[in-house]
C-alpha cells in the first residue's frame, strides 16, 4: 500500500500500534471481567469465550493460555478494525463503486 494512501486514511504505523494496544487493553479487561468495553470487542469476545475457555483449559498453564488467547483476539479485532477503515477509505476513493453502464446507441438502420 503506498504510504500517503495510508496516512491519508489513518493507517499509518502509530495509529495502526495504537489500534492493537486499544484491542489489547478492552480484550483483557472483557475476559476478566473486569470492564465493559466497546460493543465490537465485547461481542468478539463474547462469541469466542468458550473456545478462549476450552483452549486454555487446555494448556497446562490455563492463565498463560488465557494471556495468549487474548493477544490473539487483540490481533484479530485490530486486523478487522485496520481493515474496515481501509475500505472505508478504499469506499470514499471510488473503488467499489460498480461500473457505470454507458448508454448505447443503435447505428444500424
Amino acid at each position: 500500500m503506498p504510504h500517503a494512501f495510508a496516512i491519508a486514511n489513518g493507517l499509518d504505523w502509530d495509529t495502526e500500534i495504537k489500534s492493537f494496544w486499544a484491542w489489547l487493553g478492552d480484550a483483557r479487561g472483557v475476559i476478566e471481567r473486569d470492564v465493559a468495553a466497546t460493543s465490537l470487542v465485547r461481542d468478539l469476545i463474547a462469541e469466542q469465550r468458550e473456545r478462549i475457555e476450552e483452549a486454555a483449559a487446555l494448556e497446562a498453564d490455563h492463565e498463560a493460555a488465557r494471556c495468549a488467547l487474548t493477544i490473539a483476539v487483540a490481533l484479530v479485532g485490530f486486523h478487522y478494525s485496520s481493515t474496515q477503515k481501509l475500505i472505508a477509505g478504499l469506499k470514499e476513493y471510488g473503488v467499489f463503486e460498480p461500473p457505470r453502464d454507458l448508454p448505447t446507441f443503435d447505428t444500424i438502420r
